[in-house]
């Protein structure tokens, strides 16, 4: 389920009040506006954590850039989901491919509905800066927020969190499936990631290895800025499993442990990583490696997010143990490559969103359930997710590819590093495939340090001022 559609409801875009159960006597609708806001207000947290992480997290000394691309963003991609993307999201539905285009200025409009789908679009998009931050043309921040917020997400949106959507019900071997995504696993935290990556992927190197960066490139106080950033990010995702009080008020079943299992998974997670890097003899404590244990807390909470609303505790802190050995393997696979993941999107929204939603149908299952409706689900699943990742890919790869022919994808810093790198591995002693590159170990990794001299580099034509 969504934030909050029910499969056994007659679900109506514009009558709630009519399915109250006449036992109820307390008159929920002024709470709606609360709702509202409690969900503005821990985006905007979770905002403000992103921008620390990247401050934090990337060894640059443009932190003016950064923010301006954060507020850049965050603003643009509001306004493109409020005048485009609600019409493809919400209200109606038209074969289980798209909304029956009302615009939010139309009264049939649920605005809590719409504030719903704001959140897992601001959340995706701050994701994806975190694999393209300080690197990115400004104009390259407008034309991904464009196409994420406009269009691919409110399409997935319809498709899996509204009733009528094609992936969230459809039929398998003549037998009814489900998609069970409640907190935005494939919707937020998968799209966000492999955003991310492609675009990360896409703008290369500009330096040998991540784990190349010595500890005069990290500076001062950035360990304690991220920390809180993270934090921050931990606390702004419980937006995502804020029911939709309009309707799932009407439920017969609880979710009590929703918020207890968040915070049973993102734990034991973080412990368990800790206990991980206690227990190698090789693992150098440094910021890098307190980082991970950070970023393990948000890890454990997005491989449950799939199925939080179905999970008991127990479950949710079995799920985060799982998470933990998961997202430490690839987190240091991702450190030894060429990818330079900072923000390390690719081990805690990619990979733990892929392997949550595959999970999910395996644990949704009530006493004496079926066991070929179980497999049914995840074989359901396994397509439907295959079919996002290949639309995202798709879109993302066009997109980044566009901008890198046009010219607008790097900005000046970032297109006199690259330079750099390249030029350095043109100097190796064979070329090599591109992905021997990013996620071959390098025996001498090149150092890159801040506000490296551009006159160092040869044959750099004059640039117009990028931004």
């Amino acid at each position: 389920m969504s934030n909050g559609h029910p499969d056994d409801l007659d679900y109506s875009y514009y009558d709630y009040r009519n399915q109250l159960h006449p036992t109820h006597d307390v008159d929920i609708f002024p709470l709606i506006p609360w709702a509202s806001l409690v969900r503005i207000t821990l985006v905007v947290l979770l905002r403000i954590g992103f921008v620390l992480v990247h401050v934090g997290s990337v060894p640059v000394n443009n932190v003016n850039l950064i923010l301006l691309q954060n507020i850049i963003d965050f603003c643009w991609v509001t306004v493109i989901y409020i005048l485009i993307g609600i019409v493809f999201a919400y209200t109606g539905d038209v074969e289980g491919l798209v909304g029956e285009g009302y615009w939010i200025g139309d009264e049939n409009v649920d605005k809590d509905e719409v504030i719903i789908g704001w959140s897992a679009v601001v959340i995706a998009s701050a994701i994806c800066t975190c694999g393209i931050v300080g690197r990115t043309h400004t104009i390259g921040y407008l034309i991904i927020g464009l196409l994420l917020a406009g269009f691919l997400q409110p399409f997935l949106i319809h498709w899996i969190w509204t009733p009528g959507g094609w992936i969230r019900t459809n039929s398998l071997n003549e037998k009814e499936v489900h998609f069970h995504d409640y907190s935005g696993s494939t919707i937020v935290h998968l799209v966000g990631g492999l955003s991310g990556m492609i675009g990360c992927m896409v703008l290369g190197r500009r330096i040998l290895r991540l784990s190349a960066i010595d500890d005069a490139s990290v500076a001062v106080g950035s360990s304690g800025i991220v920390f809180a950033g993270q934090l921050l990010v931990f606390l702004g995702l419980q937006t995502l499993s804020i029911p939709n009080i309009k309707v799932d008020y009407f439920k017969d079943k609880k979710h009590q442990y929703i918020f207890i299992n968040n915070l049973s998974a993102g734990c034991s997670c973080s412990v368990l990583v800790v206990a991980i890097h206690f227990v190698l003899p090789r693992e150098e404590f440094n910021h890098w490696t307190v980082m991970r244990c950070v970023q393990a807390t948000v890890s454990g909470l997005v491989i449950i997010s799939a199925g939080t609303d179905i999970y008991t505790p127990l479950v949710a802190i079995g799920l985060g143990s799982a998470a933990s050995i998961v997202y430490y393997l690839v987190s240091r696979q991702v450190f030894q490559s060429a990818l330079e993941d900072y923000c390390n999107i690719v081990a805690i929204h990619l990979v733990c969103a892929v392997l949550g939603s595959l999970i999910a149908p395996l644990l949704n299952y009530n006493d004496g359930a079926d066991v070929t409706l179980i497999l049914l689900n995840f074989s359901w699943h396994l397509i439907s997710l295959i079919t996002v990742i290949a639309l995202v890919t798709i879109v993302m790869l066009i997109a980044f590819a566009g901008l890198q022919l046009s010219g607008l994808l790097r900005n000046r810093s970032e297109y006199l590093n690259h330079l750099r790198a390249s030029i350095a591995e043109e100097r190796a002693s064979r070329r090599r495939t591109f992905l021997e590159r990013l996620f071959g170990i390098d025996r001498d990794p090149i150092y890159l340090q801040p506000g490296y001299d551009s006159d160092e580099l040869p044959n750099i034509r004059p640039q117009r001022r990028r931004y």
